[in-house]
């Protein structure tokens, strides 16, 4: 099919809703990079708090288990746009290339489904949760949403990542394909 033809509006939207989708995972990876530090800072000052000044606080360490979630449903899907995510391809490198590309469209798409799933379930109980003002029970009552929020983006993106993955196969994208590149 030529990229002029008649689904060449089609492949533009779907360009933009891919570069839209790229940004937005740039911008939370950031936020990961941001947990990142937020979280150095807060065990060291907990570790000075605690046996320096014998004054721990309430606050750290709840706060800081929830910095361990943002940096990981934050980071996630960088590493899906990437193919950075855990990879035993040993099996998929020995087989012939016709059946080796077969069982990672295969795959691709297994790991697409998996994560829009278990997205639609995050998002139900995104919705339990939220409207049922459930708190995280700790020290400091923090709102579990966040928490959920944060679950539902990481695996409805990377879901769209292994989707677009899928679909290169299929464009004879082959170098996009194995780069992670869009």
């Amino acid at each position: 099919m030529s990229a002029s033809g008649p689904f060449r509006p089609v492949r533009h939207a779907l360009c933009l809703l891919a570069a839209f989708q790229d940004v937005i995972t740039r911008i939370t990876f950031v936020v990961a990079v941001v947990a990142s530090a937020y979280l150095t800072l807060v065990l060291a000052w907990e570790v000075i708090a605690r046996y320096v000044l014998n004054n721990p606080t309430g606050w750290g360490p709840d706060t800081a288990a929830i910095s361990f979630a943002l940096i990981t449903f934050c980071a996630a899907p960088m590493l899906a746009w990437k193919s950075g995510h855990a990879n035993m391809n040993m099996v998929v490198n020995a087989l012939p290339k016709h059946i080796a590309m077969w069982l990672q469209r295969f795959t691709w798409l297994l790991a697409c489904a998996v994560c829009l799933i278990a997205a639609w379930f995050g998002f139900a109980e995104l919705k339990r949760v939220f409207a049922g003002n459930v708190m995280m029970i700790a020290v400091t009552p923090i709102p579990k949403w966040w928490l959920m929020l944060a679950i539902v983006y990481a695996l409805s993106n990377m879901g769209f990542y292994f989707l677009r993955h899928f679909l290169c196969t299929w464009a004879g994208s082959r170098r996009q394909h194995d780069t992670g590149a869009t």
